[in-house]
């Protein structure tokens, strides 16, 4: 892998960004400087905050190992939002990793970007592959589980933790506004 993108430079990514036309955005997005704006922004909250939800999974699965049973709704529960927050923060990673790297006069570091970018989008749809595996197979368990007692889900009060979210959401916005209108 790391050799296909350090080779990427005499590779067909290179040669076509150097005979597209040098603008601030990919030629995909049709000089829309709103539209890559907003790709640009909204695929960078997405990373950190699918990250901030992994990283939040990975830690209840560490500190829970000991208690919970590998097919227990709680696990399947942890391991389909573990799976699917990767998937999404490797897929939406690499399009921001592209679009922040884009650059027609480095050729060279965005050919390398876009080739890392194919490299990590297969590995980011096998996670989403596993998160619609363990839906598909864990859903009636969890159904089951699920209707056995009334359960009470109190959302409004969790509503404050979603601070460090909105300010992700808004730091990236400011970041991907700069970028944009700085170019």
């Amino acid at each position: 892998m790391m050799t296909a993108i350090l080779g990427a430079a005499g590779s067909a990514i290179a040669n076509m960004i150097e005979q597209s036309p040098a603008t601030a955005a990919p030629p995909s997005f049709d000089n829309g400087a709103s539209l890559y704006l907003f790709n640009l922004f909204l695929m960078t909250a997405t990373t950190f905050l699918g990250a901030m939800l992994v990283g939040k999974q990975c830690s209840r699965i560490w500190t829970q190992r000991f208690w919970d049973h590998p097919l227990h709704p709680v696990t399947l529960y942890r391991a389909v939002t573990f799976c699917a927050g990767v998937g999404i923060t490797l897929r939406c990673g690499a399009e921001a990793m592209f679009l922040w790297g884009w650059n027609p006069q480095d050729i060279v570091t965005s050919a390398r970007v876009s080739m890392a970018k194919r490299w990590i989008d297969p590995i980011a749809i096998g996670f989403g592959l596993m998160w619609m595996t363990i839906v598909v197979l864990g859903e009636p368990g969890i159904e089951h589980q699920l209707r056995k007692a009334p359960l009470p889900v109190d959302m409004w009060s969790r509503w404050p933790v979603l601070v460090r979210a909105a300010a992700v959401i808004l730091l990236s916005f400011v970041a991907a506004l700069a970028a944009v209108c700085l170019r």
